[in-house]
């Protein structure tokens, strides 16, 4: 029992030391958290993202010019 209780200790205070709210600061050179690199295994999913985000607002744009135009 006493075995148990200092493994239930020991993880304690592991895991209350990787949950530390504290962030190191970034090196030069390093990617913050949250960002990707310029190549990375997304790339072409952002690229097409991207892309059919300029389409809609195309189509935004070209549906509001229209109905300036009607009035």
């Amino acid at each position: 029992m006493k075995v148990a209780i200092k493994y239930f200790v020991l993880i304690a205070i592991v895991s209350f030391a990787a949950c530390s709210n504290e962030k190191e600061p970034a090196q030069e050179g390093q990617l913050q958290e949250g960002e990707l690199s310029e190549d990375n295994v997304f790339k072409g999913y952002v690229d097409a993202l991207d892309k059919a985000k300029g389409v809609e607002q195309a189509i935004h744009d070209a549906a509001q010019k229209r109905r300036e135009e009607e009035y």
